[in-house]
Protein backbone atom coordinates (compact mmCIF):
# COMPACT_ATOMS: atom_id res chain seq x y z
CA UNK A 1 0.00 0.00 0.00
CA UNK A 2 2.83 2.42 0.84
CA UNK A 3 4.65 1.85 -2.45
CA UNK A 4 1.44 2.26 -4.41
CA UNK A 5 0.74 5.52 -2.62
CA UNK A 6 4.29 6.83 -3.16
CA UNK A 7 4.31 5.93 -6.84
CA UNK A 8 0.88 7.44 -7.45
CA UNK A 9 1.86 10.68 -5.70
CA UNK A 10 5.10 10.81 -7.70
CA UNK A 11 3.10 10.33 -10.90
CA UNK A 12 0.70 13.14 -9.96
CA UNK A 13 3.57 15.50 -9.16
CA UNK A 14 5.30 14.60 -12.43
CA UNK A 15 2.13 15.28 -14.45
CA UNK A 16 1.58 18.63 -12.77
CA UNK A 17 5.13 19.75 -13.46
CA UNK A 18 5.11 18.37 -16.99
CA UNK A 19 1.93 20.19 -18.01
CA UNK A 20 3.05 23.53 -16.63
CA UNK A 21 6.75 23.46 -17.55
CA UNK A 22 6.92 21.62 -20.88
CA UNK A 23 6.78 24.15 -23.74
CA UNK A 24 5.55 21.56 -26.26
CA UNK A 25 2.30 20.97 -24.35
CA UNK A 26 -0.40 23.35 -25.56
CA UNK A 27 -1.96 23.87 -22.15
CA UNK A 28 -2.64 27.49 -21.27
CA UNK A 29 -4.20 28.66 -18.03
CA UNK A 30 -6.58 31.60 -18.04
CA UNK A 31 -4.98 34.95 -17.27
CA UNK A 32 -6.76 35.39 -13.92
CA UNK A 33 -5.47 32.01 -12.68
CA UNK A 34 -1.91 32.94 -13.68
CA UNK A 35 -2.29 36.18 -11.71
CA UNK A 36 -3.52 34.26 -8.66
CA UNK A 37 -0.63 31.77 -8.89
CA UNK A 38 1.88 34.61 -8.50
CA UNK A 39 0.90 34.73 -4.82
CA UNK A 40 1.40 31.01 -4.17
CA UNK A 41 5.12 31.17 -3.26
CA UNK A 42 4.79 33.99 -0.67
CA UNK A 43 1.74 32.28 0.83
CA UNK A 44 3.54 28.96 1.06
CA UNK A 45 6.64 30.51 2.64
CA UNK A 46 4.48 32.36 5.15
CA UNK A 47 2.65 29.16 6.05
CA UNK A 48 5.97 27.39 6.63
CA UNK A 49 7.79 30.19 8.48
CA UNK A 50 5.07 31.64 10.71
CA UNK A 51 4.74 28.62 13.04
CA UNK A 52 8.54 28.40 13.35
CA UNK A 53 8.85 32.09 14.24
CA UNK A 54 5.91 32.37 16.62
CA UNK A 55 5.61 28.95 18.28
CA UNK A 56 7.89 26.67 20.28
CA UNK A 57 6.22 23.25 20.38
CA UNK A 58 2.67 24.15 21.47
CA UNK A 59 3.49 27.41 23.24
CA UNK A 60 3.79 30.96 21.98
CA UNK A 61 7.35 32.27 22.10
CA UNK A 62 8.40 35.22 24.29
CA UNK A 63 8.16 37.49 21.28
CA UNK A 64 9.92 40.76 22.00
CA UNK A 65 13.22 39.13 22.98
CA UNK A 66 13.31 35.95 20.95
CA UNK A 67 16.06 35.11 18.46
CA UNK A 68 13.62 33.69 15.90
CA UNK A 69 11.33 36.73 16.00
CA UNK A 70 14.10 39.33 15.94
CA UNK A 71 15.91 37.53 13.12
CA UNK A 72 12.69 37.38 11.09
CA UNK A 73 12.35 41.15 11.44
CA UNK A 74 16.01 41.68 10.48
CA UNK A 75 15.58 39.37 7.48
CA UNK A 76 12.54 41.31 6.24
CA UNK A 77 14.32 44.66 6.64
CA UNK A 78 17.43 43.35 4.86
CA UNK A 79 15.30 41.97 2.02
CA UNK A 80 13.62 45.34 1.57
CA UNK A 81 16.95 47.19 1.60
CA UNK A 82 19.38 44.94 -0.28
CA UNK A 83 17.18 42.88 -2.65
CA UNK A 84 20.04 40.34 -2.84
CA UNK A 85 19.09 36.91 -1.63
CA UNK A 86 22.55 35.53 -0.80
CA UNK A 87 23.56 38.65 1.14
CA UNK A 88 20.25 38.50 2.98
CA UNK A 89 20.69 34.81 3.73
CA UNK A 90 24.22 35.22 5.07
CA UNK A 91 23.47 38.25 7.22
CA UNK A 92 20.27 36.68 8.55
CA UNK A 93 22.14 33.51 9.52
CA UNK A 94 24.82 35.53 11.30
CA UNK A 95 22.13 37.53 13.07
CA UNK A 96 20.25 34.40 14.12
CA UNK A 97 23.28 32.57 15.49
CA UNK A 98 24.48 35.70 17.27
CA UNK A 99 21.11 36.34 18.88
CA UNK A 100 20.63 32.66 19.69
CA UNK A 101 24.02 32.60 21.43
CA UNK A 102 23.22 35.86 23.23
CA UNK A 103 19.81 34.77 24.54
CA UNK A 104 20.74 31.18 25.49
Amino acid sequence: MTWLLLLSLAFIVFLNRYFFLEPKVAFKLPHWIENMLQYSAPCLLTAICAPIVFFNDQQLRALPLDAYFLTAIVCIVLALISKKILVNLGLSLLCFYGLFYLFN
